[in-house]
């Protein structure tokens, strides 16, 4: 032994072996028999996956999702998860992350043990259907974008019904995961889609091409949704656990549209006689109200009431005429009166008293004088006649000696 060489301990070695097989090994599906099934009482399930030439442990954590069907010894099953290997135990083992049966008959047997468990639960009660929105304005479609059915529902609401909103969350519809993102996109569209109503399928297949929508995780999901489901599934012969426990079951992909929203022609035909007979209902009531009010007005009591209303009219003209007349005189009174004032006015005005000999006497400051105190002689004064004036000196000031 050179001193060189590296000595590593057994774990050491356990634990590169087991980082070679888990780094070199992806995720991968694996088909065999299950024999020695046995279920800890931790809940982790063990047993060996064989076939005619070699077998493998396999291990599934109890976190792991429970199949929707019994896990026990002489089925033929598919596995998916990893190879990893237990130190302890010097040996390597299958992670098992999801299962699923490989015959036909194991799939029905699987099929019919979780639709009686699920059914006994309440969760295909028709009693807990929700009905349909009448005129849905955004409706959420879980889907694969790339197969037939989304280009089938599409299809049939573009023909059907063009105003409606068609919100996509893509997701798996076949194979290992599918179930979760089909059952994630359902929780995702109550909490944050604001949509009317879900659809949820693909196109036709086989049972195992079907058989995530018959996960227990999917029909949970439905049946806790708060929002109605339409379950498009495969063609009008397959029957999912979905169909039975979504609200409303389309036979078809192409089909959901007809049973989410209406016919726009269907529309555009009620809409057009409800019109006719909307205006034939009017028309047919206009003509009674006529005919009673023509009826009403041919009566004893409007001949009277038009008698009474000729006799006010000719009554409203005689005041018409005598408030004329009145009016008439009373504004020549009014111009005779302002005419005697505008007279009396006129002959107090100054250019009046001025034309009549007076005169206005004004300083230079052109103060109006009104009382001889207001001067001094020898001051020059300005006199406004009524018609021009003239400047004059003061020879004397005297006033007025009280008696």
């Amino acid at each position: 032994m050179n001193k060189t060489d590296q000595v590593l301990s057994v774990s050491d070695l356990s634990r590169q072996i087991r980082g070679l097989l888990e780094d070199s090994l992806p995720l991968l599906w694996v088909e065999g028999e299950i024999s020695n099934f046995k279920q800890h009482s931790s809940g982790h399930r063990y047993f060996t996956l064989k076939d005619k030439k070699a077998q493998i442990a396999c291990v599934m954590w109890r976190t792991r999702k429970t199949p929707g069907f019994n896990l026990q010894d002489g089925l033929s099953i598919r596995l998916y998860g990893k190879v990893s290997v237990w130190e302890q135990g010097g040996r390597y083992q299958f992670d098992v992350q999801s299962a699923m049966p490989v015959g036909i008959g194991d799939l029905q047997a699987a099929f019919d043990a979780l639709k009686v468990k699920l059914s006994q639960e309440g969760l295909f009660d028709l009693n807990l259907k929700k009905p349909l929105p009448y005129f849905p304005s955004k409706i959420g479609i879980a889907t694969s974008p790339t197969g037939a059915a989304i280009r089938d529902i599409v299809w049939g609401f573009s023909k059907r019904y063009p105003p409606a909103d068609l919100i996509l969350l893509p997701v798996a519809v076949q194979g290992a995961g599918a179930s979760i993102e089909i059952a994630n996109a359902i929780d995702t569209f109550n909490k944050y889609g604001n949509v009317d109503v879900i659809i949820i399928g693909r196109g036709g297949g086989s049972l195992e091409d079907l058989w995530a929508f018959n996960e227990e995780v999917v029909v949970r999901a439905i049946a806790s949704s708060d929002i109605p489901i339409v379950s498009a599934v495969g063609h009008e012969v397959d029957i999912s656990l979905s169909d039975l426990a979504a609200d409303v079951r389309s036979p078809t992909p192409t089909a959901a549209a007809s049973l989410v929203v209406p016919d726009k022609e269907d529309l555009k035909k009620a809409l057009s006689e409800r019109s006719a007979t909307l205006r034939n209902s009017l028309s047919r009531m206009i003509s009674l109200w006529r005919e009673r009010v023509n009826s009403i007005a041919g009566g004893y009591g409007f001949r009277r009431i038009a008698g009474r209303i000729g006799d006010e009219r000719q009554r409203l003209d005689d005041l018409s005429r005598r408030l004329d007349i009145n009016l008439k005189r009373h504004i020549m009174d009014f111009r005779k009166s302002f005419e005697s004032i505008k007279n009396r006015i006129r002959v107090l005005s100054p250019e009046s008293v001025m034309e009549r000999g007076y005169c206005v006497a004004r300083r230079q400051d052109d103060v109006i004088l009104r009382t001889s105190d207001q001067v001094k002689s020898g001051e020059e004064l300005k006199l406004q006649l009524s018609k021009g004036g003239f400047a004059a000196y003061v020879l004397e000031v005297w006033q007025d000696v009280k008696k």
